[in-house]
């Protein structure tokens, strides 16, 4: 239960009024947390069915897969909290305006 509490205001973070882009900050947590609930004991399969279940109403199916990325590269320390706000922080200045 404290997993999905957790799981569910990180992912909420995102749904400002519309559908917004998900910020680096908002990712950097999403991989914090996921690092949190796999140092807890749970599963990745359990985190990557939370964030489906809990976001499929806010984000895209783009995003969601985005969204299960990070948590696998989190999940088993491919990329650390840090690594992915600075990664999203170098690719959001090297991206053309919108």
């Amino acid at each position: 239960m404290l997993m999905r509490i957790v799981l569910v205001a990180c992912l909420s973070l995102s749904c400002v009024t519309a559908r917004a882009e998900l910020t680096c900050e908002q990712l950097g947590a999403i991989a914090q947390t996921t690092v949190e609930l796999r140092n807890q004991g749970n599963t990745l399969n359990a985190l990557l069915a939370e964030a489906r279940r809990d976001g499929k109403a806010k984000y895209t199916e783009q995003e969601l897969a985005m969204i299960g990325n990070l948590i696998r590269h989190s999940y088993d320390s491919t990329l650390s909290p840090a690594e992915v706000v600075e990664a999203c922080k170098r690719d959001s200045k090297s991206a053309p305006p919108r």
